[in-house]
């Protein structure tokens, strides 16, 4: 009985990582406006794991990375039911983060049994491949002349119809090329146990998507691939300037909007008038100081874009002014908790995805995408020789 019920939880945990790319396919329209089927498998593995975990009689070890992730949620609903204006209005905002926790606890609980990490790498694989070739079938269907929501648009927020931006089965290019940074680095593992050909065309697969999104990502993208080579002194040397370099040049893009056309490629130019995300930041920022507990309250936006409310666009910022300064202090112990405790040798792939991630975070707000907080149970999974505590069998 015990050897079906694990089963069970693996197996819809891994339906929860095969929908993760899939926001609108097929159509979820419940609870709230980015809510998709992964949320409804997931809700299955949380409980199927809840009721293995009571039928053994065993639960995972109580942790500071657990403390840290309580916390997160404690702000959360402090900030709900403090700060912000309609509190009915943000629970099922606060049932998102309570999934988010709960994702980032069972990956790492799931992950650190023998032989799950095999199954979770091939089932990214595949849905990595499925959502590359989606990309490509709506790129030949846009230069067909067949608009798909395959489909995204150039500037999500000033767009034009120069050329076309891959987004596949997520809602936004942005979110694609986050997808992808996530996906390589579960792929790129040591320990991932793909067949070489596989591993090599599901690489090439997202490198190729992440390219056709035209977003800020592909800075995040690079980035990961240039940590999983750091393994040496010279080459994390080189590492750690391009990590200095792009994320200089993420704050900058934040600063000066550059129009960039690939088609034509000499006319590249500064806009002159101010960006979207300056102002979201600048008026972020001025809620954080007006409100550096609590924040503008959860499921608020706390930007300001040509008068109507608006995130920041800068994933710490984002979290210190919507949320408060203690969760993002809950954050930052958090991944600080992770690094601290990783693997030595260190999995190059994990962390050098975690910090494309957070590259990516410097140009839009992460916090919510769920592929983040499975990379984070990844990583805790990947803590210490001796520290997996799990090992049942699956």
């Amino acid at each position: 009985m015990t050897v079906i019920l694990s089963r069970a939880v693996l197996a819809s945990y891994l339906a929860t990582l095969i929908l993760l790319p899939w926001s609108w396919i097929p159509p979820f329209p419940w609870l709230h406006e980015h809510a998709q089927w992964s949320d409804a498998v997931f809700a299955v593995t949380a409980t199927a794991w809840l009721f293995e975990r009571w039928r053994l009689g065993t639960w995972p070890r109580f942790r500071p990375v657990h403390a840290a992730l309580g916390l997160y949620f404690t702000f959360s609903c402090l900030s709900l039911l403090l700060a912000s204006p309609n509190p009915e209005a943000g629970l099922p905002k606060l049932l998102g983060v309570a999934e988010l926790c709960t994702l980032a606890v069972i990956t790492s609980d799931l992950a650190s049994r023998p032989g799950v990490s095999r199954y979770i790498t091939r089932v990214v694989a595949v849905t990595s491949l499925v959502t590359a070739a989606a990309a490509v079938a709506g790129l030949a269907l846009f230069y067909a002349g067949i608009y798909s929501r395959l489909i995204g648009i150039y500037g999500e927020l000033e767009p034009s119809g120069w050329y076309a931006r891959v987004q596949s089965g997520t809602y936004n290019p942005s979110l694609l090329a986050s997808f992808c940074i996530f996906a390589w680095a579960i792929v790129a593992r040591q320990n991932g146990e793909l067949p070489g050909w596989l591993r090599r065309l599901t690489l090439v697969a997202l490198s190729t998507t992440v390219f056709l999104t035209f977003s800020r990502g592909i800075l995040g993208f690079v980035l990961a691939l240039i940590l999983r080579r750091a393994d040496t002194g010279r080459r994390r040397a080189f590492a750690a300037m391009c990590i200095a370099g792009f994320a200089a040049l993420m704050l900058s893009l934040t600063i000066w909007k550059p129009s960039i056309n690939p088609i034509h490629p000499l006319a590249t130019h500064f806009e002159t008038t101010s960006p979207s995300r300056y102002q979201a930041a600048t008026s972020s920022i001025m809620t954080l100081v007006a409100h550096p507990l609590l924040g503008s309250g959860l499921g608020t936006s706390p930007g300001q874009y040509r008068g109507a409310p608006f995130d920041s666009h800068l994933t710490p910022l984002n979290i210190a002014a919507s949320l408060g300064l203690p969760a993002l202090t809950a954050i930052s112990f958090l991944i600080a908790l992770l690094w601290r405790g990783r693997r030595r040798p260190t999995e190059l792939a994990i962390w050098g995805g975690l910090a494309g991630l957070a590259l990516d975070g410097l140009g839009q707000d992460i916090e919510d995408f769920r592929h983040v907080w499975v990379m984070i149970g990844l990583a805790d999974a990947d803590r210490k020789h001796g520290e997996n505590s799990s090992a049942l069998p699956v």
